[in-house]
């Protein structure tokens, strides 16, 4: 399993997680993990995963955070992504998940 750097800070009410590098298939699993672990602390309103620092983002890797998404609106988190760069930002808004992950 391929390794992923992020960091995990507090802002208020808000837990943000910022990975950085590629996003895929090779570290789905731990972002899978890490999100799973965020939502299930239940200790936030909201939880932002800052995207300015990800550099490619594939399918495998954009199902993880659609499931975040899922499990974060069953217990009442709001899930959000921010400051998705270029790539990240064509791949969200070509699968139509931009709206939704970002400024819904």
């Amino acid at each position: 399993m391929a390794s992923m750097d992020w960091t995990i800070a507090r802002e208020d009410d808000t837990l943000v997680l910022s990975p950085e590098g590629d996003l895929d298939v090779a570290n789905a699993a731990v972002l899978r993990q890490v999100l799973q672990q965020m939502v299930d602390r239940r200790d936030c309103a909201r939880l932002d995963v800052d995207m300015s620092a990800v550099t490619f983002l594939d399918s495998s890797a954009l199902g993880v955070l659609v499931a975040a998404r899922r499990a974060a609106d069953a217990k009442g988190i709001t899930l959000r992504v921010r400051e998705p760069g270029p790539m990240v930002r064509m791949v969200l808004e070509v699968t139509n998940l931009y709206e939704s992950l970002v400024t819904g």
